[in-house]
């Protein structure tokens, strides 16, 4: 029998497509199904927890999310910012650095040229930090690259390596920089040009659209510990199981505790699989239209947020007539247990000075997530014991997989993805 532990996307898609070839159930933890992928309504809103939204590169994926949600899909092109220096920019900033003082344009533009110039020797960049100065330029690094990534991350991008991330982050060329400089626009950059997202219900819409399909699911089912040698799982209500196959999409550092002890080269990497928590407070406003963008990134430390994002710019149906909702996104270190009134507060009082928010505007609706983890941590411990760490794991009859299982960044169409890899090579 294959146990499934956790119904987000990638238990969800690979109980799918399991379909009825294999003897499969799925447990979760919770008393229904998505994981993070959860859109409740709050006072007529509708939120998710943070932007959850779908970047399809795959053919395969835009069919079957076509066919999942059919007639409740739209196509967004998305307009995004930064705000920096006081004013917004056009996303992505690398391209579109008109608008920008005199003396930071200039710096940007200098070190741009600088790097398109230099033939590339050597290996690859050590570290985060390196690469995007080696890539983009010391002013881009310096005004965007380098403060908004250690906001997000929560630490100094000398201590994370490149090789996990940089595919997302899009490279102009030297032409389309100076066009963006001169106030020609560059748009349609990078993986996330255009999106789709459920025209009404939330992202939600989307695992319910998978369930439809798959059996055998149980819920409020909290697995506790793992016999890994008979290969039992114990829950928390003292039942066990056997299992042939284990499908883990719980984060890493959490299944390896169920473990018990672990081989010598393993043993520290309970504490060392490092991530960001990321606090989401979703608000309703009693104005619509607060925002023209879909999301906007902060890289500014006067800013407690490193981005905040508006539903109801992706459908209207997010939101009762003549208002606006949005989420905000703040990181912080797991250890780190800020208050909620005081994170609600300052991220306020940013949304004012930033301008989304105006005199009058009151906030009608509000729900507070805490996503831990929400970032995995891509350093040096990482990239040398992770692939070792999940063949071992195999070899026990555990695939750990998904964002966090797998310990990874990857988007929603990755983890349907792999449900599906995952699905084929056991059938």
């Amino acid at each position: 029998m294959i146990a499934i532990i956790g119904s987000g996307l990638t238990g969800l898609s690979a109980a799918w497509h399991l379909g009825k070839g294999r003897d499969y159930t799925v447990f979760e933890q919770q008393d229904a199904v998505g994981g993070l992928c959860r859109s409740p309504v709050v006072d007529g809103f509708t939120f998710d927890q943070t932007g959850h939204l779908l970047h399809l590169r795959d053919a395969y994926t835009r069919d079957l999310a076509g066919r999942l949600l059919h007639g409740n899909l739209r196509t967004i092109e998305r307009n995004a910012a930064i705000y920096c220096m006081q004013r917004y920019l056009p996303f992505p900033f690398q391209a579109n650095l008109h608008g920008l003082p005199a003396e930071a344009l200039l710096e940007c533009l200098e070190g741009f040229i600088a790097t398109a110039l230099q033939k590339p020797t050597g290996p690859r960049p050590e570290n985060f930090h390196k690469w995007v100065t080696s890539t983009f330029g010391a002013g881009i690094a310096r005004h965007f690259f380098i403060p908004y990534n250690e906001k997000l991350f929560c630490r100094s991008l000398r201590s994370l390596t490149c090789d996990w991330v940089s595919w997302s982050v899009p490279k102009p060329s030297l032409r389309e920089v100076l066009q963006g400089a001169l106030g020609m626009v560059n748009t349609g950059m990078g993986y996330n040009a255009t999106f789709l997202y459920p025209d009404r219900g939330g992202i939600q819409r989307l695992p319910e659209a998978l369930i439809r399909k798959v059996k055998n699911i149980e819920l409020s089912r909290r697995l506790v510990s793992i016999r890994l040698k008979e290969r039992i799982l114990l829950f928390h209500d003292g039942t066990q199981l056997h299992y042939e196959t284990l499908i883990s999409t719980m984060p890493l550092p959490q299944l390896l505790k169920m473990l018990g002890a672990l081989p010598p080269r393993f043993t520290g990497a309970v504490r060392r699989l490092t991530s960001a928590t990321v606090h989401n407070i979703n608000l309703g406003i009693n104005r619509r239209a607060v925002s023209p963008y879909h999301w906007i990134y902060f890289p500014e430390p006067e800013f407690p947020f490193y981005r905040v994002g508006f539903y109801s710019n992706f459908t209207p149906n997010m939101a009762p007539k003549n208002t606006s909702s949005l989420y905000i996104e703040i990181a912080a270190r797991p250890e780190a247990t800020p208050d909620c009134a005081e994170l609600r507060d300052a991220a306020l009082d940013g949304l004012r000075r930033c301008g989304i928010l105006r005199k009058g505007d009151r906030v009608v609706a509000e729900q507070y997530n805490r996503i831990d983890p929400g970032y995995v941590i891509g350093d040096r411990f990482r990239q040398q014991h992770l692939p070792g760490l999940l063949a071992w794991l195999k070899k026990h009859g555990i695939i750990s997989a998904g964002r966090y299982g797998a310990w990874t960044y990857c988007s929603m169409e990755d983890n349907m993805l792999e449900g599906r890899r995952i699905a084929e090579a056991l059938t």
